[in-house]
C-alpha cells in the first residue's frame, strides 16, 4: 500500500493551491515536499552516487572509477547492501542498506572513490578541492527507535588493507541523527575527527582520501541518496 503525501503548490496570484501527490510505498522515508529537486542541478563533477545506474558502481565522474564496499563481521541474521528502486529521495533510485541480529561490530558500507589494486591494497583519490559531503538519508521502516548513525571518510592513514597505520579503522567520523523522513546534510571534513585508537593520528590529508563510510553500531535499516562533494 502507498502512503501519499500532499503538496501544496502555489500556481497564480490569487489562485488557490493546487494539490499533487506524492507516493510513497510502505516502509519508506517520508518524502520532503520537492526538497530534493532544490538540489538536483549541482555540478555534475560533485555527485559521487545517485544509484539510478542500478548497481553498485559510483558515478564515474571527477576522476573517480570506485564502487560500493560492504564490510562485514558476518554474524548478521539479516544483511541488505544494494541499489533499490523501491524508496528514493529523487529519481528513482537509491542505496539500501540495513542489518540486523549482529553480535560483534555489525557492518559498515564505504564509496570507495577507487577500487582497490589486484593486491587489495587501496588507491588514494585527490578530494583537497572539496571541504565536505553532503547527502540525503533516512531510516526504512524496520529501523526501530532513531539513533546518531557515524559517517565519515577512510584515507590512506586509516584503511584496513593499508600498510601506512597500525592499527587502523580509527576514521575520520562524525554522526548525523536520522529520522523517518528523508533529509538533507551537509558533513564537513572540519568536523570529522579520529577517536585516537588508532596509528597514525593526524590532520585529515585530503589529497589521499579512499572513502566515504556509513557505520552504523546498532541494528538498523538505512537509506541513502544524492551523495555529493561539497565544496
Amino acid at each position: 500500500m502507498c502512503v501519499l503525501l500532499l503538496a501544496a503548490v502555489q500556481v497564480c496570484g490569487g489562485c488557490g493551491p493546487s494539490v499533487e501527490p506524492i507516493e510513497v510505498a510502505s516502509g519508506c522515508p517520508g518524502r520532503p515536499l520537492r526538497g530534493p529537486e532544490q538540489y538536483a542541478n549541482e555540478p555534475a563533477n560533485q555527485l559521487i552516487d545517485n544509484f539510478e545506474s542500478h548497481n553498485y558502481l559510483l558515478s564515474q565522474v571527477g576522476g573517480r572509477d570506485g564502487a560500493w564496499v560492504l564490510g562485514s563481521d558476518l554474524t548478521s541474521v539479516a544483511l541488505v547492501d544494494e541499489p533499490s528502486s523501491k524508496c528514493a529521495a529523487l529519481d528513482l533510485w537509491s542505496g539500501h542498506f540495513a542489518a540486523r541480529g549482529f553480535t560483534s561490530w555489525g557492518a559498515n558500507w564505504t564509496a570507495d572513490f577507487h577500487p582497490a589494486t589486484s593486491s587489495n591494497a587501496p588507491v588514494p583519490y585527490d578530494g583537497s578541492a572539496y571541504g565536505g559531503i553532503s547527502f540525503w538519508a533516512a531510516f526504512g521502516g524496520d529501523n526501530g527507535p532513531a539513533f546518531d548513525v557515524s559517517v565519515g571518510i577512510v584515507t590512506m592513514d586509516t584503511a584496513y588493507n593499508s600498510s601506512l597505520c597500525k592499527p587502523c579503522n580509527d576514521h575520520y567520523m562524525t554522526k548525523v541523527r536520522l529520522s523517518g523522513d528523508w533529509q538533507r546534510f551537509v558533513v564537513r571534513f572540519d568536523q570529522m575527527t579520529q577517536s585516537g585508537s588508532g596509528s597514525p593520528l593526524l590532520p585529515m590529508r585530503r589529497d589521499q582520501l579512499v572513502g566515504f563510510i556509513i557505520y552504523p553500531h546498532q541494528w538498523f535499516d538505512i537509506w541513502i541518496d544524492e551523495v555529493r562533494f561539497e565544496p
